[in-house]
């Protein structure tokens, strides 16, 4: 299989069997126009316009191309069915023991002044507050690989106060209720140590587990106390080896905590206080869930699950690096939040497809093309999305030729790869 065409046409194919999924109900010319970009995402590696105008090879000028693009951008109005349809398309992909990875993020534009409803953002890699949005993003973790695959983005604007964005929060688990019921363990962050989330998620009967803030009190044996005073009583009994991101291994100590929270009276919950997480931090790892965590092996799958809570960082820099997500240009509100979702839900195929690694010739032949200096990591996604982009830098024609009807000769005519079924989703 080392040739480009068949190679090209196969991935186009699946693209195209998946917008037809996540299009379903919808107008053809909806089908044409997300299909377009998400094939012009995956070809160019870019949410520039130009760039995907290019990649998209439709035999016209480029401003023609991106003036289409812009104006269907500005005024998509269908992303609630769009999303109701990748639901449906992802639904078996999660069960009653898949994590949740819930994080808000954020969009910098720091040289930006015209695009619409900017405010303001805390930027961590430059550490100073830019021009920029926020985001709310859910990422579900397959089985094997542990890759995400988004269940929910929500960009909005950072002209918000801290209730607004809590109440984004609360929205995104609503939608995770809604499509995929109370199963599944809640990983989350220091910004959703709040009681209206913990209210949320035991007022349902949700496992979760939070990252609680060293500011926070709580009920111990009768007495309120500071979460971290409390911690550092204990200094660990049971031994966990961790391995984190960049290969440096840990040597993790644990205990589990009996606590309530003021305003939660009666509410059993459990502190997990993890010694040695970081170095340069001397402050233990404090996670606050309502999980059983007595004995050793309930501790250690604890920790273990809010440790996977990383790879929502990583898609968040995958959409960022990968694509540019940051160098967005387009300017309107609803322009941007449509390019958000078309990203996410093309990182959910590019996800789903990865995670068949071991089990598909053809996502064996795209990591060849991808000329890995070492082996492929564990985590895939930028390999898999530099094979697909040396596959469809070979080809000379777009997608559209693929959404064609087929002739009614039955026939194939020499000219005309055979259009087959590669459910990749």
């Amino acid at each position: 299989m080392n040739n480009y065409t068949t190679l090209g046409w196969q991935l186009k194919r699946g693209l195209l069997n998946f917008s037809e999924k996540i299009c379903e109900n919808l107008s053809r010319p909806i089908l044409k126009f997300v299909s377009s970009m998400l094939y012009g995402l995956l070809k160019s590696q870019s949410v520039m316009l130009p760039e995907i105008a290019r990649a998209l090879e439709e035999g016209i000028t480029v401003k023609k191309t991106v003036e289409r693009l812009s104006r269907n951008l500005k005024e998509f109005s269908r992303s609630s069915q769009l999303v109701e349809n990748y639901m449906e398309t992802i639904k078996g992909k999660v069960d009653e023991e898949t994590i949740y990875c819930i994080d808000p993020g954020d969009l910098c534009k720091e040289y930006s002044r015209k695009q619409e409803k900017l405010g303001k953002v805390w930027d961590g890699s430059k550490k100073k507050v830019v021009n920029g949005y926020k985001l709310i993003e859910i990422t579900a973790l397959t089985h094997g690989s542990k890759l995400p695959i988004p269940e929910y983005t929500e960009l909005y604007s950072a002209e918000t106060e801290y209730s607004v964005e809590t109440a984004e929060i609360l929205e995104s688990l609503k939608h995770l209720d809604k499509h995929f019921g109370n199963g599944g363990i809640r990983t989350m962050d220091r910004a959703m140590d709040n009681v209206k989330i913990y209210s949320h998620c035991t007022s349902k009967e949700q496992q979760f587990i939070v990252r609680a803030k060293s500011s926070r009190n709580v009920i111990h044996n009768g007495k309120k106390l500071n979460i971290l005073d409390l911690a550092n009583k204990y200094k660990g009994k049971i031994n966990l080896k961790h391995s984190d991101r960049h290969g440096k291994q840990h040597k993790l100590k644990i205990w589990h905590i009996p606590v309530e929270l003021p305003k939660m009276p009666g509410v059993e919950l459990t502190l997990v206080v993890v010694h040695g997480y970081d170095k340069k931090e001397p402050e233990p790892l404090l996670l606050l869930t309502n999980m059983d965590a007595r004995g050793k092996e309930k501790s250690r799958r604890i920790v273990k699950i809010y440790l996977c809570r990383w790879r929502i960082e990583e898609y968040y820099r995958f959409k960022k690096t990968q694509f540019g997500l940051e160098n967005i240009r387009v300017l309107s509100l609803n322009s941007i939040k449509t390019l958000n979702l078309l990203l996410s839900m093309l990182t959910g195929w590019l996800a789903v497809f990865a995670a068949k690694r071991g089990e598909s010739l053809l996502l064996e032949h795209i990591f060849i093309h991808a000329k890995r200096v070492y082996a492929i990591p564990k985590f895939t996604l930028d390999a898999l999305a530099d094979g697909i982009f040396v596959v469809l830098a070979k080809t000379t024609t777009g997608i559209d030729y693929a959404l064609k009807p087929l002739p009614q000769s039955q026939q194939l005519s020499l000219f005309e790869p055979p259009r087959l079924h590669y459910d990749f989703v």
